[in-house]
This record gives C-alpha cells, sequence and structure tokens, in this order.
C-alpha cells in the first residue's frame, strides 16, 4: 500500500515532466506598425543586431503577409480565420462595437487545453470590453492595453472631456475572474510600457522556465506606433530622431526576451516567433526633416491600412534550434492565417483545432521544418474593412480598389488593375491595361479563389462586429 501511495504521487510529476519535454514553449512577439525595411537586414540605416542575429538562427519569411491593420491581424493571428468572418475587420472606432465574440477558439484557447500556461503582456486590442479580454480568451494571465496604442494620447487633447469619454487605461486579469484597471493609459505610460511588457514576460519566462508544463507568453509591442516616444534610457539615443530611437528600444525589448530564454537554457526546447501586425504608417513623426516620415516598407509600395504589399508585407521570422533549418531565407507566400494551423501541427495538437467553422490558415508545419521548399499557400486575399481590395496570386497582383494610406480617398476601377510584384515591387506599372489586355486572364484563379470565399461566407456566415454567434443580428 506504502509502494501504491507512492506511484500515485510520483507518476502524475513524472508524466507532467514528460509532457513538458515533449511539447515546446513557444513564444510569440508582435511588434506594432512594422515597416518591412525597419530592420538593418532589411535595409535599415539604424542597426538592429539583436534581430539580425536572431533571423540568422531561423527562418526569415520575406513574403509575409498580415491583414491591413491592428485589430484584423491580431484576429487573424489569434484564430486562423478572415477577420471579417469574427466580425473583427477593421480597428472599432471608440463606442463602436468590437472585439472576438467568446465563441471563437483562439490559439491561447487551444494551447491552454492542450495542457499549456498561457500569458500576454502588452497590446490586445481585439475586444475592449469585459467578456473579451485576454483572460477570457484562453489566457492564465495579462496586463497591458484592451485598445489601439493611440489611445495614449486622448487625454492630453484640450478638448478631452472624462465625464463623457472613458479615461484610457492599463489593465490587468487572470482567467475566471474579472479584469481590473491598473492606472491611466497616457502618453507617458506608453513610453513605457513596452519596456515593462519586457520585464513582465521577462519573469513569466523565468517562473515557468522549469514548470510542469509548457508556456506559451504572447508579447504586443505598441511601438511604432504613436503618440510617439520611448522609454527615457532610448530618448536622444540614435541621433537620428525618435524613429530611430524606437528602433533601438524594439531590438532591445526583443533581445532582453530571447537572452531570459537563453539564461534559463531553454532556448532549444522554445519555439520564437516575431513578426510585425502592418507595414509601417508612414506618419510624421517628430525629430525627422519636415515634410519627412518615419518607417521604411522598403521597396514595396503603400504602408498601414492599404492593400499594397507596403501595407501587407512586414518582417517576420521563427526559430526553434534543431527543428526548424536555421540560416534560411524564403520568398514564399505565408500569411498571419497560417500560424494557428501551423503551430497546432508543430505541437502535435492538430486535432484541436475547430472542424465546426472555415479555418483559412494553411498548415505551414511542414515547410517550416525544411521537409519542403515550398510554402503551401500560393495567394492572399487582402480585404480593407469590408471589401476585398486585392488579391495577391504567385507574382500577380490584382487591385479591385486601393487607397493610398489610412485617411485617404478610396479609388475604385472600371478594370482591375494588375502588377506583378516580384518585378515591380512598387505596384507602378499596371499590366491590363498597359498590355493590351493579355494579362485578363489571371482573373480565372483569381475569381475561383473569391467564389469559393463567397460561398464558404453563404455557408458560415459572417459574426457581425460585437455579435455573439455567427449569422445572428
Amino acid at each position: 500500500m506504502k509502494l501504491m501511495r507512492v506511484l500515485l504521487v510520483l507518476i502524475p510529476v513524472l508524466f507532467s515532466s514528460a509532457y513538458a519535454a515533449e511539447k515546446p514553449n513557444i513564444v510569440y512577439i508582435l511588434v506594432d506598425n512594422w515597416g518591412w525595411g525597419d530592420i538593418s537586414i532589411q535595409g535599415s540605416t539604424i542597426p538592429t543586431p539583436n534581430i539580425d542575429a536572431f533571423a540568422a538562427q531561423g527562418l526569415r519569411l520575406t513574403n509575409f503577409n498580415v491583414q491591413n491593420q491592428c485589430t484584423p491581424t491580431r484576429s487573424a493571428l489569434h484564430t486562423g480565420r478572415y477577420p471579417i468572418r469574427s466580425g473583427t475587420q477593421k480597428v472599432a472606432a471608440p463606442g463602436e462595437p468590437d472585439g472576438l465574440s467568446p465563441w471563437e477558439y483562439t490559439i491561447a484557447e487551444l494551447l491552454s487545453d492542450a495542457g499549456y500556461t498561457t500569458a500576454l503582456f502588452g497590446k490586445w486590442h481585439i475586444g475592449s470590453t469585459i467578456g473579451r479580454l485576454p483572460n477570457d480568451q484562453g489566457y492564465d494571465e495579462w496586463w497591458g492595453i484592451n485598445e489601439g496604442s493611440n489611445a495614449a494620447a486622448y487625454t492630453s487633447t484640450p478638448e478631452f472631456d472624462p465625464d463623457v469619454v472613458e479615461i484610457p487605461h492599463i489593465w490587468e486579469g487572470v482567467k475566471g475572474k474579472k479584469s481590473t484597471r491598473v492606472r491611466p493609459f497616457d502618453k507617458a505610460a506608453k513610453n513605457s510600457l513596452d519596456s515593462e511588457a519586457t520585464d513582465r514576460a521577462i519573469a513569466f519566462i523565468e517562473s515557468k522556465a522549469r514548470g510542469e508544463k509548457p508556456f506559451f507568453v504572447y508579447v504586443g509591442f505598441t511601438h511604432f506606433h504613436p503618440p510617439w516616444g520611448v522609454h527615457p534610457d532610448f530618448a536622444n539615443k540614435s541621433g537620428a530622431g525618435i524613429y530611430a530611437d524606437t528602433k533601438l528600444e524594439v531590438d532591445y525589448n526583443i533581445g532582453q526576451i530571447l537572452g531570459a530564454l537563453d539564461r534559463a537554457k531553454i532556448d532549444k526546447e522554445t519555439i520564437v516567433l516575431i513578426s510585425g501586425d502592418n507595414g509601417a504608417a508612414n506618419y510624421p513623426s517628430p525629430g525627422l526633416v519636415t515634410g519627412e516620415v518615419g518607417g521604411s516598407n522598403g521597396p514595396w509600395r503603400g504602408g498601414l491600412s492599404t492593400a499594397y504589399e507596403g501595407g501587407m508585407r512586414t518582417p517576420a521570422m521563427i526559430r526553434w534550434p534543431g527543428k526548424i533549418p536555421g540560416g534560411k531565407v524564403s520568398d514564399e507566400i505565408v500569411a498571419d492565417l497560417d500560424w494557428y494551423p501551423s503551430l497546432a501541427n508543430l505541437i502535435g495538437e492538430a486535432s484541436r483545432i475547430p472542424d465546426d467553422r472555415p479555418i483559412d490558415g494553411i498548415d505551414q508545419s511542414l515547410f517550416l521544418l525544411g521537409k519542403r521548399e515550398k510554402s503551401s499557400r500560393d495567394y492572399v486575399i487582402t480585404y480593407v474593412g469590408d471589401r476585398v481590395f486585392a488579391v495577391k496570386w504567385r507574382d500577380i497582383k490584382v487591385h479591385f480598389f486601393t487607397a493610398e494610406g489610412t485617411h485617404s480617398v478610396i479609388q475604385s476601377y472600371t478594370f482591375p488593375q494588375v502588377f506583378n510584384v516580384r518585378e515591380d515591387p512598387s505596384e507602378s506599372y499596371e499590366l491590363w491595361g498597359n498590355e493590351g489586355y493579355a494579362h485578363a486572364w489571371v482573373m480565372s484563379p483569381v475569381s475561383k479563389l473569391l467564389s469559393e470565399l463567397k460561398a464558404s461566407m453563404v455557408q458560415f456566415p459572417n459574426i457581425r462586429p460585437g455579435g455573439e454567434l455567427p449569422g445572428h443580428d
């Protein structure tokens, strides 16, 4: 009987330890408004040594595609579904209904059900109300902001009235309890938020490194999003203006998180993903020559809120030592939607992916592991709000609508605009009209993709913004 009691105590411990060893930890670092050319390995004149070194240790994706704004990309990452299906297809203005429905099954919920300890630090931005915060959507704990980074500037406007508009706050919460406000989120708070999110992520990693369960930590930076400002340690550090200072801080914070994995000796047991949520916004920023803007989207046209390549492509890289071959660079098409099914497959939990709803992400696990050279995806459909603005199929880009920026006029066309983005990254030489309709054939594969998506949305109705269930008003 005594031996039996000992075994009953030891077996769960041994099983948990083995389980933790089998399942890799996962760290996802998401950078806000990150231009494709904002890292030195892709053209930045401001050095980003930690990011460059990390990229050399894993797989760097030069054709990684996201949604057109902050909220849609965060939704896509968390659900593997087109944001319009979830009612999260745009950044909601203050007072508008927003957020993922509790019906959605997020990557944090999938990982939690697979035995992971989960945490989010930093920016959430896919649900601002109680019931739609991170601790309601699979995270064991969280600390950060529930809305957009720009909220930090609200109270600095002379017209702001706290009697009619709620003061933005930093929040925190744990699973099973209501989240609570920590302190006001203003410009000063934003300047230090990424640094504090980094510190919290490091403390989480250190506390869970040798635990009985694997962990998933998601870090949502607020850089490079206005209002402009950096942690005091980085103010004027670059000598080249606030945007360059921001690059130095982002690189430093990423280096700190990676260093924590190294110190804990779990870097080989951890999948690390780093990407942006959309291209650089090209907002005017202080410290630059009058008329200049901060951020570089490299050779690509456009930025935030556009369907041009500069808005769709961001830096992206993934590392899993001994599993994902290091030192590789690929220009194969990969999308933010793909991380959801790919991670589930990489950790052996594909059976947890819901089969009662469309999952638009494509499993890229074999491609990531180097077991196949080609991506499993050869197209990207880009929504801006409720409309399909563009479809990229292989190297051909078809635009139905265009916009040059967040606050610009939307242009429509009698015939779609067609570009070859490999030969013409600035999307400046239109093929349909200039080549005598020779490229009209591309509408055949593009129309097939759009028809299939439309049929899917008829069979599985979209959730309205702020809604609860598919197909319900």
